[in-house]
């Protein structure tokens, strides 16, 4: 069997400077990206993700690409959310994926008219919950080796 490996990018803009909001790039999801992106070749999936939170409102996607050159690349042509937005990405991320699965689901495969864009304008954007942060001394696993009180 040949492997297959998969590629993922991550990028975000923060909207602070932008006159572009969460809501109003729902818009451009709805009547453009999510059918330009469709036929995208090299690209296995795509995310568009927004969170409000003390950081500002954040936009961005998650990305899943068959193959490095598309991954790490320029932007797919189709792009018009720069433009949108008025300013480049304010993080990139690039990953290798180790292993990819995709669950059971209650509303079956993900697929295009999925997600917030889709439903009623007036839908909040998620707002960040408080991340978990462990108290230091969780940051220790234990594992057990004979004595269930011993660490390792």
């Amino acid at each position: 069997m040949v492997a297959k490996r998969l590629y993922c990018s991550i990028i975000l803009w923060n909207l602070s400077q932008s006159e572009q909001t969460i809501t109003s790039l729902r818009g451009y999801l709805r009547d453009y990206a999510v059918d330009a992106y469709s036929q995208i070749v090299g690209l296995r999936q795509k995310l568009w993700i927004s969170s409000t939170g003390p950081e500002g409102e954040l936009w961005g996607a998650v990305y899943l690409w068959d193959n490095e050159e598309a991954a790490y690349g320029r932007p797919p042509a189709v792009s018009r959310v720069g433009e949108l937005i008025g300013y480049r990405p304010t993080r990139r991320e690039y990953f290798s994926v180790e292993a990819a699965v995709e669950g059971i689901s209650a509303v079956g495969a993900l697929m295009a008219g999925l997600g917030l864009a889709f439903q009623e304008p007036a839908v909040e954007p998620f707002s960040r919950p408080r991340e978990y942060v462990p108290e230091p001394d969780a940051l220790v696993i234990p594992t057990t080796k004979g004595d269930p009180g011993e660490r390792s």
